[in-house]
């Protein structure tokens, strides 16, 4: 049993076997194993920002890099996590994580994507297998280092959670010298810059976010460089070697979409806490010219929503002159006000948005949620149509099945309601949960053949997943009474 603590919480984790510790490099199956298992705990944890505006954008510039990286078939998954850290990490099998303070940090799309980029490399040169395979017994360990740090922030009320985090993070880190070394770091580099130029975005992105950090991070290095620095180290010779490889590159436009100043502000609205005065922060960088402006009205009306401002949100949002590829965040965010403001006016923005986008992810979702809500069960069950369409779209998101099932309850339709959300732990590697969900939808009065019939093959497909291990933490969890699955 591994057992993590961080003075806050104390959690078990489960990793899948990694066989021989004389293997020299993990398998691929090896890697896509622990993919997935770190992903699962992630959900459990409820440690990545599912806002749709973040996740999407997240998710899609990741992808366009990887399909421009040196192996596109490699499958990602991208998350961004909600803690002010500037730090961002690859893992076995694809799994990248940025923190909200590294995107903070960063200037521009180009910036950001260069660190994506170079994780990206990570992956794709496997320098994290083969990094792990010469250290089995450390394996577990450095791995679920984030994922003890989850469990001490989730069980802190306080502010304290990042520091938790980074707390977490840096002890294991550098107790365990997981450090990058100097040739990974090295062949990153040379690997992601060219990810950045084949996808059309400014290879120096990379070279100059890595010095800035440099530069603004030089006094006592041993506590005040960002985890960033620690993991990834870096060095003049190295920056400078960036900046030189860069001039062999043939010059061509930059494509950098205008959406990243715009999920800039949502990410600094959202992740703020009490004792940032976002409000000064607006009031000072709306008096200089700059280029982001419509940006910083977008998250200043953003924060005046949160603080239930509606009127001056719905003002402020009246100056904005967005791009085309950006309307539909403002739009949708015109309709989060105006359900508090006027909700029949609000159905008619929904529909007008609905119309407009009828395939924008971001859109399904977010009308979603304010649809399912309603006391019209025409409109919740619009809300599911919604939502089931995305889940086709990404069939193994346990966010998706939980906003799938809340819609399904809402709609009076408890056992769908309860499919849903057996579906979710599923997918969230808690297969005797999900069993035991689908067991007491059984007992549920008026169950037609094929309700039936369909709960009984899921218990089939889910049953024999559930490992001992889990049957006997569940059972300890419930005080002992759990029945025997």
């Amino acid at each position: 049993m591994l057992q993590f603590g961080c003075g806050l919480a104390m959690a078990e984790f489960k990793l899948p076997d990694l066989g021989n510790p004389a293997d020299k490099v993990l398998s691929a199956d090896d890697e896509q194993r622990y993919r997935q298992n770190i992903k699962q705990q992630m959900y459990q944890y409820d440690f990545m920002m599912t806002d749709p505006i973040v996740a999407s954008y997240t998710y899609h510039l990741g992808y366009q890099l990887a399909a421009f990286s040196n192996k596109p078939e490699q499958p990602f998954d991208f998350f961004m996590i909600p803690a002010d850290i500037i730090n961002a990490a690859a893992y076995p099998g694809g799994l990248i994580v940025v923190y909200s303070g590294l995107f903070l940090e960063t200037e521009n799309e180009s910036e950001l994507a260069g660190v994506l980029a170079h994780e990206i490399a990570h992956v794709n040169q496997r320098h994290i297998s083969r990094m792990l395979a010469k250290q089995q017994k450390s394996t577990a360990p450095i791995l679920l280092g984030m994922l003890a740090a989850m469990a001490a922030a989730q069980s802190s009320s306080s502010g304290d959670a990042p520091i938790a985090i980074a707390a977490s993070m840096s002890a294991i880190q550098q107790q365990l010298a997981i450090n990058f070394t100097r040739y990974h770091e090295y062949e990153a580099d040379r690997v992601g810059i060219n990810t950045l130029y084949e996808a059309g975005l400014n290879p120096e992105g990379m070279a100059t976010f890595f010095a800035k950090l440099m530069q603004k991070h030089r006094v006592d290095p041993r506590y005040q460089i960002p985890e960033y620095l620690r993991t990834h180290p870096l060095s003049i010779n190295r920056v400078t070697e960036a900046k030189n490889r860069i001039k062999a590159f043939k010059p061509k436009a930059v494509n950098e979409s205008e959406l990243y100043h715009y999920v800039k502000e949502r990410v600094r609205v959202l992740t703020a806490d009490e004792f940032t005065d976002l409000n000064a922060y607006y009031r000072g960088t709306l008096t200089t010219e700059k280029s982001d402006r419509d940006a910083l009205l977008y998250g200043q009306a953003l924060l005046h929503f949160q603080n239930n401002k509606f009127e001056n949100a719905w003002q402020i949002l009246q100056k904005i002159d967005p791009a085309p590829r950006v309307k539909y965040i403002i739009d949708l965010l015109e309709i989060e006000i105006m359900t508090r403001l006027d909700k029949n006016r609000a159905h008619a923005l929904i529909n007008d948005a609905l119309k407009i986008y009828p395939d924008n992810e971001v859109v399904l979702e977010t009308t979603a949620k304010l649809m399912m809500q309603s006391k019209d069960l025409e409109w919740v069950d619009a809300a599911i149509q919604n939502i089931r369409k995305l889940v086709q779209l990404q069939p193994e998101s346990p966010h998706l099945y939980d906003l799938l099932s809340i819609a399904y309850y809402n709609a009076l339709k408890p056992v769908h309601a309860g499919e849903a959300m057996a579906r979710r732990e599923h997918y969230m590697g808690r297969n005797y949960r999900a069993v035991r969900i689908l067991r007491n939808l059984k007992k549920e009065d008026g169950l037609d053949y094929y309700q039936s019939a369909e709960i009984n093959a899921l218990i089939a497909a889910y049953e024999p997943l559930i490992t001992d291990r889990e049957r006997r933490q569940e059972i300890a969890a419930d005080g002992g009474l759990g029945r025997r699955q």
